[in-house]
């Protein structure tokens, strides 16, 4: 039975492919992909709804100053506040989330890396978002506990790993900010190996089904990561993470 199956399977996967089906379908297959991986995210939404607290959802208006309160629900949950972090945020930009984190976390021992091309972004985002959007200075910043490393997250964040900046069993904090699927990946796949339980990671265009979703659902199940969300504001927009 199994190999009739298998066999049928096989047959029909060949006729669909000699059928070429790209030449008259192709036209709809991001409209496709979005609409499949938008159920995938729905799904997940329903499940956390079951049980986390500190949600929003639903509201009809984002504020992206909310975050802030996201932040702030983390700092005192975890108490992080009294701990000595490594911070590494992917997606700097203007230094908004960089800075709150850096006036936060107080503890001169904590370090603080920022990424980003500061180029703005490197490819097409979504239907409104092109190459070159969101350029910005890197930030001025008085603080020495602060580096910043310019260019893209392939090019700079293997050659800081090589450097030995992450370093003995300090608490991470991964604040993901890429917005794009390749860079989000990435970052996650590439740092997979340095995470430890107890390790942060917040998002903040989660809810783009095809971007932080994605990068995040391919991460947590390819590599088994067992997680807990500890929260999420608008609408799932930004959430955060704990690595279990």
């Amino acid at each position: 039975m199994k190999k009739a199956l298998l066999s049928a399977n096989i047959a029909f996967k060949n006729f669909i492919l000699f059928l070429r089906p790209s030449i008259f379908l192709g036209w709809s297959k991001s409209f496709l992909l979005l609409m499949a991986y938008t159920l995938y995210l729905s799904k997940w939404i329903r499940a956390q709804n079951k049980t986390l607290k500190f949600n929003d959802f639903f509201v009809f208006k984002k504020k992206h100053s909310k975050r802030e309160l996201l932040y702030e629900h983390v700092v005192k949950q975890q108490n992080l506040e009294n701990e000595i972090v490594d911070y590494l945020e992917f997606g700097v930009a203007s230094g908004v989330s960089f800075s709150w984190w850096l006036k936060k976390l107080t503890n001169p021992e904590n370090k603080f890396y920022g990424f980003d091309t500061f180029e703005g972004l490197p490819e097409n985002w979504g239907f409104v978002f092109r190459k070159g959007d969101m350029s910005s200075a890197i930030p001025t910043v008085n603080d020495d506990r602060a580096s910043f490393f310019k260019g893209l997250f392939q090019e700079t964040l293997l050659d800081f790993l090589k450097r030995g900046y992450l370093t003995g069993n300090r608490r991470k904090i991964i604040h993901l900010d890429a917005d794009i699927f390749s860079a989000t990946l990435f970052v996650l796949t590439t740092l997979y190996p340095y995470l430890n339980r107890g390790d942060i990671i917040f998002f903040d265009e989660f809810n783009v089904p095809k971007h932080e979703f994605l990068a995040f659902k391919i991460f947590v199940e390819s590599y088994y990561v067992n997680y807990e969300t500890l929260g999420a504001v608008n609408n799932y927009y930004q959430v955060a993470f704990m690595v279990k």
